[in-house]
């Protein structure tokens, strides 16, 4: 470190000086006990107390973080790179695209702009077979029907629900 630059914040910016001579000015003049350097590409520079803390703080958690890392036996995808790929290419993205959560919304608007126009028997029938879960002999005593007369409604519903959604 005898031979590398340090950089002393004065009032005209910073002055560049030696190693050696901030280890005497550190011997002699008291104030210089009391000033902050982090190193940066092997110099030192003078910087504020906050500034001094956050460094150290970031370096500490830099550390941690590493050490979590190496604890928890994670592996970088640059550890699978090859010369033929890159380990990211390896890695399948299996998120669904943007633009499908964007027509399943659009779909779903419509699809109950369409459900609110069916009739309240309609909308009951619907929403007991696939909102409440219920299968159409339960959904047949529940409207006391069949439950052939359960699964032709809702053929039918389903059908003008589909016209509706395709206008």
């Amino acid at each position: 470190m005898k031979d590398n630059k340090c950089f002393i914040l004065t009032s005209n910016g910073y002055e560049e000086i030696s190693y050696a001579e901030l280890v005497l000015r550190s011997e002699t003049e008291p104030l210089y006990k009391e000033k902050r350097f982090i190193p940066l590409h092997g110099m030192l520079m003078e910087v504020s107390l906050d500034d001094y803390k956050e460094f150290y703080r970031t370096r500490r958690r830099q550390k941690y973080l590493r050490e979590e890392a190496i604890r928890a036996k994670e592996v970088s995808y640059n550890a699978i790179d090859s010369d033929e790929m890159s380990g990211e290419d390896i890695i399948v993205d299996m998120s669904k695209p943007v633009a499908d959560y964007v027509v399943d919304k659009l779909l779903l608007e419509e699809m109950l702009k369409c459900f609110g126009q069916l009739s309240d028997d309609d909308r009951a029938l619907i929403t007991a077979l696939f909102f409440e879960g219920k299968n159409e002999t339960e959904t047949a005593k529940l409207f006391s029907i069949t439950q052939q007369a359960i699964n032709k409604r809702k053929r039918k519903i389903l059908k003008n629900l589909k016209e509706m959604l395709s206008k």
